[in-house]
């Protein structure tokens, strides 16, 4: 937020620990729960992977204002619900092409889905997973992430192909999420002696015996 305040483009994020690309099930909500907390203004989130929100939202109509916990259901431990009344901004089939470099114009099936706001931040809410490493998965639901101050892409690397070139900066955020961004904070246990868990990080050493 302090870069967003002098930036003439947006400050992309990379929730990298809930990237669906590497196994996460896209729906943690740290950065969500951070966003609103501290009142972030023109931001976006994508994609929250929740079937029960967006049936919700459609539900409901485009314009209704709803109440639901959303996402944070994978069990993932320091990740709950975010709990929250949501305006109905933007509904879709899901159904969108993927012209970005990344995807090369695949069509994407995201399923029913929504844009969902609370406060200034706006949430894109899809049934199907999917890594958001392209601008058109903001597009199809209202959100045009090059007039947005913050954008929160639950992607690690792929993201950046599509993001680079309209980023201000781009950050890595470690938000509670399911794939780790460093590997030294796996429980290794038959490692080679002396090989180090991350670069220039600490030698791992064998666990001793009980």
């Amino acid at each position: 937020m302090r870069i967003a305040r002098g930036a003439s483009r947006p400050v992309v994020i990379a929730d990298t620990q809930d990237n669906p690309g590497a196994g996460g099930d896209s729906n943690t909500t740290g950065m969500l729960r951070a966003l609103v907390a501290r009142g972030a203004q023109r931001a976006a989130l994508g994609n929250m992977v929740d079937p029960r929100a967006a049936a919700a939202a459609h539900e409901a109509g485009q314009g209704a204002e709803i109440e639901i916990a959303l996402g944070g259901f994978s069990g993932i431990a320091g990740d709950t619900p975010f709990e929250g009344r949501f305006t109905v901004e933007a509904l879709s089939d899901g159904k969108l092409v993927a012209k970005g470099p990344f995807y090369g114009g695949a069509p994407l099936d995201m399923g029913p889905s929504a844009c969902l706001r609370i406060g200034d931040v706006r949430v894109v809410v899809t049934t199907n997973k999917a890594q958001m490493a392209d601008r058109e998965m903001y597009r199809f639901v209202g959100i045009e992430p090059e007039q947005q101050a913050i954008l929160v892409n639950k992607s690690s690397v792929h993201f950046r192909a599509d993001f680079d070139g309209i980023a201000e900066t781009i950050l890595t955020c470690t938000a509670p999420g399911p794939m780790p961004v460093s590997p030294a904070s796996l429980p290794f246990r038959n490692l080679a002696p002396g090989m180090r868990l991350e670069p220039l990080g600490r030698v791992f050493e064998a666990p001793t015996a009980a």
